[in-house]
């Protein structure tokens, strides 16, 4: 069985920086329709991904995931064909529009915003001509396995980074407050905003905190369990991430997906090539807002990332004392000029400084931070080990076999890769036999291993000592060799069909369809007519005048965050004793924003919370 590390790609820099860190395939948006409007393409750019990912025998999925308004059915179908043109190996979409459509003979992926949480909606994807499910993220080990043994499709897990704190696919939050829906790749992210939560008698219980903001997602200790479970394909969030990030994220899972690789041999990698790193990867290192495992357990744990919604990153200790710019920690630790620090204020919001000078546990900031002693103090920046990261290398080789030997007396070079893609380069000259065989043999082999300057390493040489070729027109026929190879492997690339709809295929799960299936288009709604829904609704985005609207269901509990679940306890939550009576006094609770309120409806059989906004 083959794994596939699935990395993001927010422009082409970052995606080849993904398949050089070891990457199997990464998926990237296009020019247009990709859900995070912020990491678009020009087709361009994306061919010069596909032809690097090709190169590894990688592969480049571009996402065309938004939800597609009537007028722009034809420009969706016209981005679907660019994409095939260019050499893209699968679209993802969540629109079934594009199931209605002309489309190239390329595998469609469902994404994730296609809400693929239930083994009956995944059979029925893989039914219409689906090849993979992106599945939910809140879905644990026993749910996907239910999955994979029912469904006859490849799954996609997402392993780690951000979480969305809605269900997958089902957030209005960010349309409701700022007119910028996530289905058209435009969150606003309001869920990490400051906010206020009060009682049925109007109470403020909570003031100004982002109650709704959720730590990132860490599966890279799940990777094997995730394998058993029938995943195939393991996801790394973060088009609108940094080159740091990606650096960090994908060599840390790279690594992650080696030892397994080296624990079980029946288990292959997707691609070609091994990577050597000049760095330890360090996921504490970059943005994260504290991780989590999230329910792919199936257990209730605490998931808010607290005080704050951004990166907080490693604790070093905690504030004895601070007069003036000169902040005394309780430790030794390693912090160092050009460091950053933050720490949580007495408001409550998140308070940085950076380091200009330290030793032992005498710390010079550039600003006083305004915070009383015994605070914890944090390290979100660490100067030095950014500087090694950038600037250390992350080297993956394709490995090759050579031999040279002579056919009437001309030499023939042979280069074998480990895919089995040949190239053969041959002298026109005739080759006099060498003076010193053993000699020639030595030099031979020494010049045939200096690829350095091309994707290939030398695992095997085999020299025949028939004749002589000097070192000048070895190192030529060398680098011809390499170059052809890389022709070859680009020109056999092997590119997968779009898988066809079952003849009989089945109908939808359910047939009343509400706004969360985001139908906003005639096509869309054809498919569902013709597939079983017997009542369709508008698009959230084509019906802004709803009733008091559910803009999400969330695994987020704040009765449980808050340690007022009468059903679980929750022993990290600390809240003060006033709030909690308070709470108990009253069933009803509401999230505030500016003029925004939600009311908090809790679903304690499925253990979710639900957001319906108040009018």
């Amino acid at each position: 069985m083959k794994l596939e590390l699935l990395a993001p790609a927010k422009n082409a820099e970052q995606g080849i920086l993904s398949l050089r860190c070891g990457a199997d395939a990464v998926y990237v948006g296009g020019p247009r329709f990709g859900a995070r409007r912020g990491a678009a393409n020009e087709l361009p750019d994306l061919e010069r991904l596909v032809k690097e990912a090709h190169l590894w025998r990688a592969r480049v999925y571009v996402a065309l995931n938004t939800i597609l308004f009537e007028d722009e059915l034809e420009a969706a179908r016209r981005a679907a064909w660019a994409a095939h043109e260019i050499g893209a190996d699968a679209l993802i979409v969540q629109d079934m529009a594009f199931l209605e459509m002309d489309l190239p003979d390329i595998p469609l992926h469902a994404s994730t915003q296609a809400a693929c949480d239930s083994k009956e909606k995944v059979v029925f994807l893989a039914s219409v001509g689906f090849s993979r499910a992106i599945l939910a993220r809140e879905l644990s080990l026993d749910q996907i396995a239910a999955i994979s043994e029912t469904a006859d499709i490849e799954l996609e897990s997402f392993v780690y980074g951000a979480l969305c704190v809605s269900e997958s696919g089902r957030c209005y939050l960010s349309q409701a407050i700022c007119g910028r829906s996530g289905n058209r790749g435009e969150c606003a992210q309001p869920c990490r905003r400051d906010w206020c939560l009060s009682d049925g008698t109007g109470k403020v219980l909570i003031n100004d905190r982002p109650l709704l903001s959720i730590k990132d997602l860490d599966l890279s200790d799940d990777i094997e369990s995730l394998v058993n479970a029938g995943v195939f394909s393991f996801k790394i969030e973060g088009r609108l991430k940094d080159a740091d990030y990606v650096k960090n994220a994908v060599s840390y899972l790279r690594q992650k997906m080696d030892g397994l690789l080296n624990k079980r041999p029946e288990l292959s990698p997707a691609s070609s090539g091994t990577v050597e790193f000049g760095f330890v990867p360090n996921p504490a290192k970059t943005f994260n807002r504290g991780h989590t495992e999230y329910q792919i357990r199936g257990e209730r744990r605490s998931i808010s990332s607290g005080q704050s919604s951004g990166h907080l990153g490693e604790f070093v200790g905690i504030m004895r004392s601070l007069e003036g710019n000169a902040m005394l920690l309780d430790r030794d630790g390693e912090v160092g000029p050009g460091d950053g620090l933050a720490a949580s204020g007495p408001s409550g919001r998140v308070v940085g400084t950076l380091v200009n000078a330290a030793e032992g546990r005498e710390v010079l900031v550039q600003s006083p931070m305004r915070i009383a002693p015994g605070t914890e103090i944090f390290r979100n920046y660490d100067h030095k080990w950014h500087k090694w990261l950038r600037s250390a290398s992350a080297d993956r080789r394709i490995s090759v076999k050579a031999s040279l030997d002579f056919v009437e007396g001309r030499a023939r070079l042979k280069f074998v890769d480990e895919d089995g893609c040949e190239a053969e380069i041959r002298m026109d000259d005739i080759c006099q036999p060498p003076k010193e065989p053993n000699v020639f043999i030595q030099m031979a082999t020494g010049a045939l291993s200096r690829l350095g300057n091309s994707p290939y390493k030398l695992d095997e040489c085999h020299i025949e000592p028939n004749g002589f070729v000097p070192l000048s027109k070895l190192n030529r026929m060398r680098r011809e060799a390499a170059d052809w190879l890389t022709l070859n492997r680009l020109a056999s690339h092997p590119r997968q069909c779009r898988r066809k709809a079952d003849s009989f295929s089945k109908n939808l799960p359910v047939q009343n369809l509400g706004y969360e299936w985001n139908v906003s288009n005639s096509l869309a709604r054809n498919f569902y007519l013709r597939h079983g829904a017997s009542r369709i609704c508008q698009a959230f985005e084509l019906a802004p005048s709803l009733d008091s609207p559910q803009l999400m269901a969330t695994r987020l509990c704040l009765r449980y965050e808050l340690g007022w679940c009468g059903r679980y306890k929750n022993y990290e939550a600390s809240t003060a004793a006033a709030a909690a009576a308070a709470a108990e006094a009253s069933a009803d609770l509401f999230l505030s924003n500016g003029p925004i309120t939600m009311e908090c409806r809790f679903d304690c059989e499925r253990c979710v919370m639900r957001l319906n906004l108040r009018r």
